[in-house]
């Protein structure tokens, strides 16, 4: 009976800790982030870009010239939100506050991304918290890299 007992609490503490981690969200759920996306954010931000853009657009900026779009591409975005935030819950947190009311002191871009494009405006004043939800989880799970890895791949 004591064995039967001990198993059923290892078992329960066992479920209890997988149901802490997070999910990712139903696919209906980033669909509609990336739509999301593609509706308030694709103006300014690229999805992505290779390594031979960066390249091209690094070479642009040092001769003065501005890059073939007005912020960084969100997947760089993702990388870089997630070095200080690594975590959904702490990402997406910071994500919505952030496109709701952006300003230097909060954000964790590069100083030269400052310098090239500013600060975004503040598109999420004009969205509902499931939108900013949504868009935050698109961007949490599209992207995979983390900064090291990004900047590996992609070196500035």
């Amino acid at each position: 009976m004591k064995k039967i007992l001990i198993t059923l609490g290892i078992v329960s503490v066992i479920a209890a800790g997988c149901q802490n981690r997070p999910s990712p969200p139903p696919e209906a759920e980033i669909k509609k982030g990336y739509l999301i996306y593609q509706n308030n954010c694709s103006m300014c931000h690229w999805e992505t870009v290779s390594p031979e853009q960066i390249k091209d657009i690094r070479k642009m900026v040092k001769e003065g010239k501005k890059p073939p779009f007005k912020a960084p591409p969100m997947s760089e975005v993702s990388a870089r939100v997630k070095k200080f935030y690594p975590s959904e819950r702490e990402f997406v947190n910071f994500v919505k506050d952030y496109i709701t009311n952006p300003s230097k002191d909060k954000g964790v871009c590069l100083p030269m991304a400052y310098k090239i494009f500013g600060v975004m405006p503040p598109v999420g004043k004009n969205m509902s918290e499931d939108s900013k939800e949504a868009v935050a989880k698109w961007l949490y799970y599209r992207f995979k890299m983390s900064w090291e890895e990004f900047m590996e791949k992609h070196p500035h």
